[in-house]
């Protein structure tokens, strides 16, 4: 900055001629790397992006300072760093490792981004691409569809210096910064998928470096007939026409799309260029739910049973599939949501399964029937019965009191013409002695004078409980199909009435009852008594109220909420791997459109649901792909945690591409895998890591954010498997440095079988 130049220009010389004036005075070879700044009245500087302008296009002035600035050994810049160069930086600057084997740091939830950057940057031909500064010479800055040449410029800046073997870790703020810029999705610190950055970086990389300055406007034609190959080239060369970069020539195959009209049999073939194939995965048709049966026999405990269920189930599927553990028939169950105490939802039989989640806590009663028709089968309805303990709430006098859900709610089957209030007490006593203790007759002899009080105070009355309102609002219930209260007809229920006790246990009741919403809450707006029974207008619930000492006393908790774990608890369901191939057959099978994407037939002149069927017809250089592991449906999501077993070498495409081939180069079919990005964990969270084949070392190692670790390939294949990149044989070879006679023996390349006469053992 202390030596300046003059020199003289032509407002018709390009800004490339300063370049290279300055380069001579200032003695920079050619092979360094350099870029030019303006400085401006106000002192700041500014960047000379596109040197092919003129100096008048660039509003260059006389007198106007320019500034040429070399790229540091470490593959920074001088103007990206601070004025005090810290020790810190010096020690970096003096390291020296091997290059590529450096460690991004997370600035917070960005994982995903380093996963998807360090899968690149072990492309090889990609990572020769910058290094060389080939890229310099295509830099699209008038691209209106590209990102003015600065997605490229700084993922050049992340090569450089993860390359240059100075740097332990880099800190991308910068080009987190500029991916945020050009894609708002990918602003702040959210969590991300790494396929999707790859997606939109492939994407800025190749408009950036589109050696097609002025894109044409190109036709698609259908094949109407013509042979595959003349379709084929003619597809080839019209993306070529608009679309020619380094990433065209790395990343880019071609399909072939099939679609046959279901109407009229107009079959439409096309050819189309990818960047990554989204191959799915084998979906088990099959789905495992954890339920608790509750018996109508008190004296058993609740049952956790895992069960496996058709994914594309019923309700109906469930009871069947817990009538084979239980020996009960379906007929007899119904299923519910709980969830705070309460009926979150009461399902019916032909609901889907589909609408149950996994972290659902679903519970199967077992109740007197639905539709069981016998000389003694009567009417009978099934009561959903809640648990409430009364509580002192916060008043100025204590004189108010609250009532709070706790336990487990039940579903009681109760015979229509034993349906007293009295009776329903015994019912609902006899159904909790599990856990309940009735009272002992030391109870009932302290204070006999008090009984017909106790007697007066604690039975029942006829309204206390009446019918709920029919406006009630809440979870959904289910209808008459389900036998909730729906009049069905039922064998008679074996519970003991008040008639099978002696008289004097009735003299002190542990609980009153309250008819309540779905909710647990009291309406006592819409009562209907009746002093001789209860007389329901529509579906009921009933609270089961407890004073707080009562509760005490004869409630156990510890027994109430205990359960036992059936044996197919223990059971886990295997899956069974799946062959990385089996996924690309599945990718090439016919499948018909979905209602929400028809395809409209020319001949029909209508939009229909035709089949469509993908074959490859040409693969490129690095073959991405992308393992659909995260499932969205309508009402749940998923990730496919399936174990993928893929070849580290030679996995062969010659099966799979429909082209005719080349019988004599049997590794243009031929790839061998150089690098993974692994997801680890669920939906809400998880983390991203990479598995990476150093090219010039051929050694794994493995990207944890800023840490980075040798491995050997049996580490590499597991569940978290994500994105895989592969590379054709016939380009690693080409690639691979022929050494001369005096040079040492070179290391093998990524795939390539090691010789352990050249392994590096630490």
């Amino acid at each position: 900055m202390d030596t300046p130049h003059t020199a003289q220009f032509s407002h018709t010389d390009s800004v490339d001629l300063i370049l290279r004036t300055a380069r001579e005075h200032f003695l920079v070879s050619p092979q360094e790397e350099t870029r030019l700044w303006i400085k401006n009245a106000e002192g700041s500087f500014e960047r000379l992006c596109n040197t092919r302008v003129t100096v008048l296009d660039a509003a260059l002035k006389t007198g106007q300072v320019v500034i040429m600035e070399t790229r540091n050994k470490d593959g920074t810049w001088p103007s990206a760093q601070p004025q005090a160069v810290n020790t810190a930086l010096e020690e970096e600057e003096e390291f020296q490792g091997q290059p590529g084997i450096c460690g991004l740091t997370n600035l917070g939830n960005t994982c995903f981004m380093n996963s998807a950057l360090q899968c690149l940057s072990n492309v090889p031909q990609l990572t020769e691409y910058f290094l060389k500064n080939r890229y310099l010479e295509e830099l699209n800055f008038c691209n209106p569809l590209g990102m003015k040449g600065e997605i490229a410029e700084a993922y050049a800046d992340l090569v450089k210096q993860a390359w240059s073997g100075h740097h332990r870790s880099i800190v991308p703020h910068v080009f987190k910064t500029k991916v945020g810029h050009f894609a708002s999705q990918f602003l702040g610190y959210q969590q991300h998928d790494s396929q999707e950055l790859l997606s939109f970086l492939l994407d800025g990389l190749h408009e950036d470096l589109n050696r097609v300055k002025k894109k044409e406007y190109v036709e698609l034609c259908d094949a109407a007939g013509r042979p595959d190959q003349e379709v084929a080239q003619e597809a080839w060369q019209n993306h070529k026409r608009r679309n020619d970069s380094v990433i065209v020539d790395t990343f880019h195959g071609l399909f072939k799309s099939t679609l046959v009209c279901p109407d009229c049999g107009n079959v439409s073939v096309t050819f189309d260029p990818f960047c990554y194939l989204s191959v799915p995965l084998p979906v088990s048709h099959k789905r495992v739910m954890e339920v608790f049966f509750v018996s109508m026999d008190p004296r058993r405990k609740p049952e956790q049973h895992r069960l496996v269920v058709p994914k594309k189930g019923k309700i109906s599927d469930l009871c069947v599939a817990l009538a084979k553990h239980t020996g009960m028939s379906p007929e007899r169950m119904m299923v519910a949501d709980v969830f705070s105490h309460r009926f979150y939802k009461i399902y019916q039989l032909e609901e889907s399964l589909s609408s149950i989640l996994d972290r659902d806590d679903i519970f199967i009663y077992e109740v007197s029937g639905r539709s069981a028709i016998g000389e003694n089968s009567r009417e009978d309805v099934v009561l959903p019965i809640y648990l409430r303990e009364r509580t002192p709430a916060r008043d100025y006098n204590n004189s108010y009191y609250g009532l709070m859900l706790f336990g487990h709610p039940l579903l009681v089957s109760v015979p229509r013409d034993r349906l007293s209030w009295d009776a329903l007490y015994h019912i609902l006593l006899y159904r909790l002695s599990r856990y309940v203790t009735r009272p002992s007759s030391d109870d009932e002899d302290d204070g006999d004078e008090k009984a017909d009080i106790e007697d007066k105070d604690n039975i029942p009355k006829p309204g206390h409980v009446a019918g709920a309102s029919s406006q009630d609002s809440g979870p959904e219930q289910a209808g008459p199909s389900s036998g909730v209260a729906g009049g069905s007809r039922a064998p008679v229920d074996n519970s003991p009435g008040p008639s099978h006790w002696p008289q004097r246990a009735r003299r002190k009741h542990l609980f009153t009852l309250q008819t309540v919403n779905s909710n647990g809450t009291s309406d006592r707006s819409t009562f209907n008594e009746d002093t001789h029974g209860v007389s329901f207008s529509s579906q009921p619930y009933i609270a089961i109220d407890w004073e707080p000492e009562m509760k005490k006393r004869y409630y156990d908790e510890v027994e109430a909420e205990g359960y036992v774990k059936h044996d197919c608890v223990g059971y886990v369901l295997k899956k069974a791997p799946v062959r990385l191939q089996e996924c690309i057959e599945l990718f090439t099978t016919v499948e018909t459109l979905e209602k929400e994407n028809p395809w409209y037939c020319p001949t029909c002149k209508q939009h229909q649901l035709a089949t469509k069927k993908l074959d490859l017809w040409m693969l490129p250089e690095t073959l991405i792909i992308h393992l659909k592991r995260f499932s969205y449906t309508k009402f749940s999501r998923e990730k496919l945690d399936t174990l993928v077993e893929f070849p580290i070498r030679d996995l062969d495409f010659s099966e799979f591409v429909i082209k005719p081939q080349n019988e004599s180069a049997p590794e243009l079919y031929k790839y061998d895998l150089i690098a993974v990005s692994n997801h680890y964990g669920g939906l809400r969270d998880g983390h991203y890591t990479t598995f990476a084949c150093n090219k010039d070392s051929g050694q794994w190692h493995y990207f944890d954010d800023n840490s980075v670790s040798p491995v050997t390939e049996n580490q590499i294949e597991s569940k978290a498997a994500y994105v895989l990149f592969y590379q054709r044989q016939d380009v690693a070879r080409r690639l691979q440095p022929q050494p001369s006679s005096s040079d040492p023996p070179a290391s093998p390349a990524c795939g390539s079988p090691p010789n352990s006469e050249f392994m590096d053992v630490n």
